[in-house]
Order: C-alpha cells, then sequence, then structure tokens
C-alpha cells in the first residue's frame, strides 16, 4: 500500500466524519446506505459457498424481502457489538494492559475496516480486532480468564493451609 495513498484516504475519512450528523447515523442504523453493500456480498459469498449444490436458490435469496430484511440487520447488529466490545472494556475485570491490547485492536481493527469497506468495514473491523485480541489473551494467557486465576490461586492458598 503507498503511504501517500493511504493518508488520502484517512483525510477523506476525517472529512467525512466530521460532517456527520445524527440523521446519518440514525439511517446508517437503519440499514439503508449499507443494503446494497451487504446484499451483493451476502449473495456472492453464499453462492461461492454453496454453488454446486443449488447455485440459483441462494441469489434469490440475497435479493428476497428476507435476504433484505436481514441486509438491514446487520449495521444495526454490528453497532450492538461494537457497544458491547466498548462495555467489555470498559467494564472487564482484566488488567490495564489487557484493555489497552484490546482498544489498539479495535482501533487498528476499525480504521483498517473504513479504509476497506466505509463505516460498515470500521464496525466489523474494531470488532475483528477486538475478537483477535481476546483470541491472542486467551491463547498466550493460559486460556484462564482472572477469575478462574484467582479461583485457582485461592484454592492453592487453601490447600497449602491443610484447609481443603
Amino acid at each position: 500500500m503507498n503511504i501517500g495513498h493511504a493518508r488520502t484516504d484517512l483525510q477523506f475519512l476525517m472529512d467525512r466524519i466530521g460532517a456527520t450528523s445524527v440523521d446519518d447515523v440514525l439511517r446508517y442504523i437503519g440499514g439503508k446506505p449499507t443494503q446494497a453493500q451487504v446484499m451483493g456480498s451476502m449473495g456472492k459469498t453464499l453462492n461461492d459457498v454453496t454453488f454446486r449444490q443449488m447455485p440459483k436458490t441462494v441469489g434469490r435469496f440475497a435479493g428476497s424481502s428476507i435476504g433484505r430484511g436481514i441486509a438491514r440487520a446487520i449495521p444495526g447488529l454490528s453497532l450492538l457489538g461494537n457497544v458491547t466490545d466498548v462495555a467489555d472494556i470498559v467494564a472487564g475485570d482484566e488488567s490495564f494492559g489487557n484493555k489497552a491490547m484490546d482498544a489498539t485492536a479495535m482501533a487498528l481493527g476499525g480504521t483498517a475496516g473504513a479504509v476497506l469497506g466505509g463505516p460498515l468495514g470500521a464496525s466489523f473491523g474494531a470488532s475483528a480486532g477486538k475478537m483477535l485480541s481476546d483470541g491472542t489473551q486467551f491463547l498466550f494467557g493460559g486460556g484462564k480468564s482472572p477469575e478462574e486465576r484467582r479461583m485457582e490461586e485461592a484454592l492453592a492458598l487453601l490447600q497449602s493451609r491443610g484447609i481443603a
């Protein structure tokens, strides 16, 4: 990727964000502006996955009223995922380092998603970044939550005193 090109894209995004109104946000959550993007992507992906079994059925589904309804619901569901990700960072019982890693991963994922897919891409990218961060912490942190580690420490303390 050309750095100058990325800087221009980022400046364009920042200009658009500054001109965003509450009405724009509500229209986005309603799914109308992203409906065509989601329907096209959904139809293509499902056609690729099920090409040999049912080549025409999936394309019809993506264009049906149910497919359009799903396409309109995706931005709101994605926003809900972002809100729960942020709530997990703010109210979670992880260490400050884990919270910083989660926030950084969300920011990087959101930025990459915005460059590649606009607001919907930013939303997916932020959630994907948080999911990648959580997975990394799970794998390299021993696969235990902070609560599980505290329980094990308490059990070890009880066992060392001959109580359990």
